[in-house]
């Protein structure tokens, strides 16, 4: 069974550089990493020239091209069973590397996912808590349990987003070639939407895929000034910070594969616009989703002072209500003024962060003066141990592990060994 972990770049290779080495570290000759470079302008082929490892492949799109496309790009050329993407200032944990493989090996699901913890990179000017690593214990050590599919549809249809429980990923979660080549169309296209890993966590939750999860890492989320996502679509429409944000729809706009709304102007929008597009392309009747709550939510994300952008994202509802018939579900939104949903979702990361007070540890990442996702994941795999393996062949209790865990954590040599 070969492991392919896929990691897409564009102009990051100082990050890029410590990413790619927690991946080296990985002892298992029936692993790739690939490097997928979308034509970068900065030093990133030197960094990958420079790699000399037989599981390492290096691509470059030659042009640039969506994050859609360069996903695509990418599972083109690999050649696993199960299937890996995480971001270009992410890291893998080698040492847990071996019990995600026996989990895969053992039960063949369509997807696995996992807890991940995060990692600032300490960057000045940057960021709170950066250049440290966390421990949760409700996060680590976990069980490999089964993903409620057809309940995460019901939730996702509700726009319930902030719903309780796992969902199956391809972002720092694994899955099966088979189940993707299930989700690909007949032109040959995996990812089907501009934002391809919720457009895969939606296949599999609406095509009730055999997914399961574990409350165990087997990667760190890695965030720096250099991250793409969310927060490029926090600011102002005029403001300058929101440059990555428009390139990116500019590239999504010359992409022939569109969404049924075109480019998501927000989050909750690309959200939306993913869901209506499955359900465009769904061989097979998929039921509509709670338009009004949809539409409210999509009809909030605008910053409340960003008129340009209200006005645009009522604009592109009102085209979809039209086509869909929903006009009066958009007019009901509209006058919509409590959420019960978004209530639901700060009400649990509540409680979610009260129950972790008393079971957390976190110490820095630091290993001989350097700080980054190498030496982050290095400490991480050293403090946990291989005590996982107890969890897995049923010979130790979750707590047994946590407190060894916490030893470890306690004693500065057990980190030093890391290096």
């Amino acid at each position: 069974m070969i492991i392919s972990l896929i990691i897409p770049t564009r102009e990051r290779a100082d990050y890029l550089k410590e990413s790619v080495q927690t991946g080296l570290k990985i002892e298992d000759n029936q692993f790739e990493l690939i490097v997928s470079d979308n034509a970068s302008n900065d030093h990133t082929r030197e960094v990958a020239s420079s790699i000399k490892d037989p599981r390492f492949k290096y691509i470059n799109t030659g042009e640039r091209i969506s994050m859609r496309q360069n996903f695509e790009f990418a599972l083109q050329h690999c050649n696993g069973d199960y299937v890996i993407y995480m971001g270009d200032d992410d890291a893998i944990l080698p040492g847990q590397f071996q019990f995600l493989r026996q989990i895969l090996e053992r039960y063949q699901p369509d997807a696995l996912s996992w807890d991940r913890p995060t990692y600032g990179w300490p960057v000045q000017g940057y960021g709170k808590r950066t250049g440290s690593v966390k421990f949760l214990r409700n996060e680590l050590f976990g069980g490999v349990e089964a993903i409620d599919c057809g309940e995460s549809k019901q939730q996702l249809l509700a726009c319930n987003l902030g719903a309780k429980g796992p969902k199956p990923a391809i972002y720092h979660g694994c899955v099966s070639r088979k189940f993707l080549n299930q989700i690909t169309d007949a032109n040959g296209v995996c990812f089907g939407s501009s934002i391809p890993d919720v457009y895969v966590t939606y296949q599999a939750v609406l095509n009730n895929a055999n997914a399961l999860h574990t409350s165990h890492p087997f990667s760190i989320n890695g965030y720096s000034p250099a991250s793409t996502g969310g927060s490029q679509h926090a600011y102002d429409s005029k403001d300058p910070r929101s440059r990555p944000a428009h390139q990116f729809g500019q590239e999504n706009q010359t992409d022939p594969v569109q969404d049924v709304m075109g480019y998501a102007l927000s989050v909750p929008l690309a959200f939306f616009s993913t869901l209506e597009t499955i359900r465009l392309k769904s061989p097979v009747e998929i039921e509509p989703p709670d338009y009004t709550a949809w539409y409210h939510y999509v009809l909030t994300s605008a910053r409340p002072n960003d008129v340009e952008t209200q006005a645009l994202l009522l604009e592109i509802l009102t085209q979809h209500a039209e086509n869909t018939g929903t006009l009066s579900c958009l007019a009901e939104a509209e006058n919509t003024t409590v959420v019960v949903t978004g209530k639901t979702r700060k009400y649990i990361q509540s409680i979610e962060k009260l129950r972790t007070l008393m079971h957390r540890k976190r110490i820095s990442a630091e290993i001989e003066g350097n700080n980054n996702a190498l030496t982050a994941a290095l400490t991480y795999d050293r403090v946990i141990g291989d005590d996982y393996s107890g969890i897995l062949d049923g010979s130790r209790s979750r707590s047994l592990c946590w407190k060894a865990t916490m030893r470890r954590s306690r004693d500065p040599r057990s980190v030093a060994r890391a290096a």
